[in-house]
């Protein structure tokens, strides 16, 4: 089964990650070295700032430059994506799917950053239920000062995946939560969401160990399954 980063921001040039095409090629080597097969790239999309063409033009144009100067052979496979920032004009965006990882239907939605109400949690379940949308959760661990019990609650009770960040479990404090999620089936994916190489760098299979070491192989046999899963194409 092979390994894979769910979220990362290795793109050059696009996002507050990756600053140039020579660290992405840094990043994207130490990925490699780790045992790392697939990285999903996520660069930010933010649809009150720019257009969706824009977006995917400027993503377009990260590619070519990456690809330009740096060697397949050099890198994991590449799958290509986008970090969608919940904005109050999602669900009428017509082109959402184009945000998806490519080829599939699985959106990677970043929730607001402010307290949620039930206009969140119905907008995700339009995406989820009227849309056919696979939609995985940015780093669920983010949110806990924006999300009232209930309305986290709500949000589990839909079909969605919930990804959650490999360096949120490698400090001791606070981790037995997230790690429990994952015990308990209400977390599947694991990401590094890496943006450089020091203040938050590719650790994918740091936080693979710490799963492996806590709640054993088959934790992470599950994971990879399932994240498998929603980067098979089937459009």
């Amino acid at each position: 089964m092979s390994v894979i980063d769910f979220h990362s921001h290795v793109l050059p040039g696009i996002d507050d990650g990756s600053k140039d095409v020579a660290m992405s090629r840094e990043m994207l080597a130490k990925i490699k070295a780790s045992g790392v097969d697939t990285v999903v790239a996520t660069p930010h999309f933010y649809g009150n700032r720019r257009s969706l063409s824009e977006f995917l033009e400027r993503r377009q144009g990260a590619i070519e430059r990456l690809f330009a100067e740096v060697p397949p052979t050099e890198m994991p496979e590449l799958r290509f994506g986008a970090e969608v920032a919940f904005y109050s004009g999602l669900t009428k965006e017509n082109d959402l799917h184009k945000l998806c990882i490519d080829g599939t239907h699985t959106l990677l939605l970043e929730m607001p950053f402010s307290v949620w109400t039930d206009f969140e949690i119905g907008e995700v379940t339009k995406l989820c239920l009227d849309h056919g949308f696979k939609v995985a959760i940015a780093h669920i661990e983010r949110y806990e000062s924006f999300a009232p019990d209930e309305m986290m609650h709500q949000l589990l009770r839909l079909p969605v995946y919930i990804q959650i960040n490999s360096g949120t479990l490698l400090p001791w404090r606070g981790r037995k939560k997230w790690l429990n999620m994952f015990k308990e089936g209400q977390a599947q994916l694991l990401g590094s969401d890496c943006h450089n190489l020091t203040s938050r760098p590719p650790n994918l299979a740091e936080g693979r160990e710490m799963l492996r070491r806590k709640l054993g192989d088959g934790a992470l046999r599950k994971i990879d399954r399932t994240t498998a899963e929603l980067l098979e194409k089937d459009l």
